[in-house]
């Protein structure tokens, strides 16, 4: 059955005007960002942008061009906001997507329907076919499809690690309670070999899948999924891997992965709406796939008129876990944070993201330093304080390259307990929103640096910590 979606047009969306002013150099005039209206201006996402990325800007540093980008984005000026691996904040472009769509359907009594086309863009973006690819809502539903279509028997083994998110973890725990099959904890390690090496140690003859997270919402380190996968097919071990932060962040192709599926979502780093998700099955394992749930759209035809009730085979396509009514608008606006994400660059916002995390991590090891250096000229820092375990910051996100991207885990050692939750309390307080990362015993601070994030705010970040420090020793 055919579904085309609808390209909306409508009214438009009224929002107020944009907090702060920075001077952008435009062919040789100067134009301050609070004057731009980005509704009016630059909703359209296919509209040319008045400034350009500048070649020199090393990884991480602010140029007019990044201030620019972060002019679209309606984010409060009174907030600092460092948790963008929980919900990606919505540029303008992608809020008048959805909002015109939503004006379509009630101005002119267009019931959404759907072509194909996000599965197409997203195909190209990620390295596969179309027909690979489910929308979902969010990664926890892809998951479930994983965890239920794979067959397992009682005493089968599956691994997974102990940073799973509880949508990542539940649906494997409860396929355990119900069926019994054997749940092994694999931990990471420091270095993305020694996390593959710690893989390799646990896997046994009665191994089937190993359920992994590309990048874990705990601290942010990417696995080297790609390298596990090669291993495991080797020896016929299925991968199932929770990809919910890469997409938008760092460019990846699920091909050269390798893996046998994939659940993602547009909420976060790609700054999708949020409840929008995709779930990749690779073409040779689709018809090896339980499905559970069928409704409209998993096949093509049925017929109750028939003894019995009759259907069609399902539709030869991953989408057949796509089903039933679903919300145009929400597509639109993926269609859109795919556009300004590729407008973009998937390799300028790599590099960016990887480069501002690379300094909070800098700052960070600071703060450890034997020799004083003042974060804050007005506030000296007392780097080795009295009565702490062990260093006053314990970074967990891996330093080296390829292991880290746009988040950094850390602890807070300090006499009083839970400091690293405290501080996270202490933050929010002063309007800096960050995440603590409690489940699971793993007790650190996580923060979260997207393309829109700049040096001010990772400075305003540590003159929290600092003035948190100062006060708590």
């Amino acid at each position: 059955m055919k579904r085309k979606h609808f390209l909306t047009i409508g009214a438009g969306l009224s929002i107020g005007s944009l907090f702060g002013r920075s001077a952008l150099n435009t062919d040789g005039k100067f134009l301050s960002v609070g004057t731009i209206d980005p509704i009016t201006d630059y909703n359209d996402v296919s509209k040319k942008w008045p400034v350009s990325l500048e070649s020199e800007v090393k990884d991480g540093e602010d140029s007019p061009y990044w201030d620019f980008v972060r002019s679209l984005f309606p984010l409060n000026a009174s907030l600092t906001f460092l948790n963008n691996g929980t919900m990606g904040i919505t540029p303008y472009p992608v809020l008048e997507a959805v909002n015109k769509s939503f004006h379509n359907i009630a101005e002119n009594a267009a019931y959404p329907t759907h072509d194909g086309q996000i599965e197409e863009m997203l195909a190209s973006i990620i390295g596969c076919k179309a027909s690979e690819i489910a929308i979902t809502k969010n990664v926890s539903e892809g998951v479930n499809h994983a965890c239920w279509g794979i067959a397992l028997e009682k005493g089968d083994e599956v691994i997974i690690s102990k940073h799973e998110h509880v949508g990542g973890c539940l649906p494997w725990i409860y396929r355990s309670k119900t069926e019994g099959i054997v749940l092994k904890i694999v931990e990471l390690g420091s270095t993305a070999q020694e996390t593959l090496n710690n893989v390799k140690a646990m896997v046994s003859k009665k191994t089937k899948v190993l359920a992994l997270p590309h990048i874990p919402c705990t601290i942010g380190q990417i696995l080297p999924v790609k390298e596990i996968c090669d291993w495991a097919r080797g020896r016929g071990i299925l991968t199932a891997i929770d990809g919910a932060h890469p997409l938008g962040m760092i460019q990846f192709n699920v091909k050269e992965i390798g893996c046998d599926y994939y659940s993602g979502c547009f909420h976060k780093w790609m700054l999708g709406p949020i409840g929008t998700g995709f779930f990749y099955v690779s073409e040779s394992m689709l018809s090896k796939t339980l499905i559970t749930h069928v409704a409209a759209y998993s096949t093509d035809k049925f017929d109750m008129s028939s003894q019995p009730p009759s259907m069609g085979e399902l539709v030869a396509k991953t989408s057949r876990y796509c089903y039933g009514t679903f919300s145009g608008p929400l597509f639109d606006g993926v269609m859109s944070a795919m556009k300004f994400y590729l407008k973009i660059g998937p390799e300028a916002i790599e590099k960016r993201v990887k480069g501002l995390s690379a300094s909070i991590q800098h700052k960070l090891m600071a703060i450890n330093d034997a020799a004083p250096a003042t974060l804050n000229p007005n506030i000296s820092l007392h780097h080795k304080m009295q009565n702490t375990l062990g260093p006053i910051i314990e970074i967990l996100t891996p330093t080296e390259d390829i292991s880290r991207a746009g988040q950094v885990g850390f602890r807070i050692h300090r006499k009083i307990a839970k400091s690293s939750a405290r501080f996270v309390d202490f933050a929010r307080k002063k309007q800096v929103i960050l995440r603590y990362v409690g489940e699971n015993n793993i007790d650190c601070v996580r923060v979260s640096t997207h393309y829109y994030n700049n040096q001010k705010d990772i400075n305003t970040l540590f003159v929290v910590l600092e003035e948190f420090l100062t006060t708590e020793d």
